[in-house]
């Protein structure tokens, strides 16, 4: 006996963290704590990126963001990324669905958001990312709807 689909989860799982990544096609880009703040933004302007995780010994150690660069590094003058990056990270595992990743970051108010394989950091999931997600699960079943609201309104193919 099948069970019952009782919601839309079941019908149309939402992708979860992970598959995102394995989407992406671009190797991580991490710079170290020890880094000049003018080194990571030379990084981050090569690689067109505006944020970068802050891995020191293989572990991540913190993050920095343009706004980072912009508002500690710029305005404070200060040298090394130790001395700017954010240090209170968040951080989701593959498995996380796409739905809690733009949970979190909504309510944590944070455009990133690494993703962490055991200590090891997979990737760097950006609200563009899951925006991107939220917005292809969503428009099978839209254009769906609309084609059988066209259909309803319209029955006849003759009246096109």
């Amino acid at each position: 006996m099948h069970a019952r689909l009782r919601s839309l989860e079941q019908l149309m799982p939402f992708a979860t963290a992970g598959e995102l990544l394995a989407k992406k096609s671009r190797p991580l880009i991490a710079i170290s704590s020890g880094a000049t703040v003018l080194g990571a933004l030379q990084v981050m302007q090569r690689e067109d990126v505006g944020f970068l995780p802050v891995v020191d010994d293989g572990k991540l150690a913190g993050v920095l963001s343009e706004r980072d660069v912009a508002r500690g590094g710029m305005l404070e003058q200060r040298v090394f990324v130790r001395d700017i990056m954010t240090t209170r990270v968040y951080a989701v595992a593959p498995e996380t669905k796409v739905s809690d990743c733009a949970a979190l970051m909504h309510r944590e108010r944070i455009r990133h958001l690494p993703v962490m394989a055991a200590e090891r950091v997979a990737g760097v999931l950006s609200v563009r990312d899951l925006t991107g997600s939220l917005i292809e699960r969503h428009e099978r079943p839209l254009r769906r709807l609309h084609d059988e609201r066209a259909t309803l309104l319209f029955p006849y193919p003759s009246s096109y």
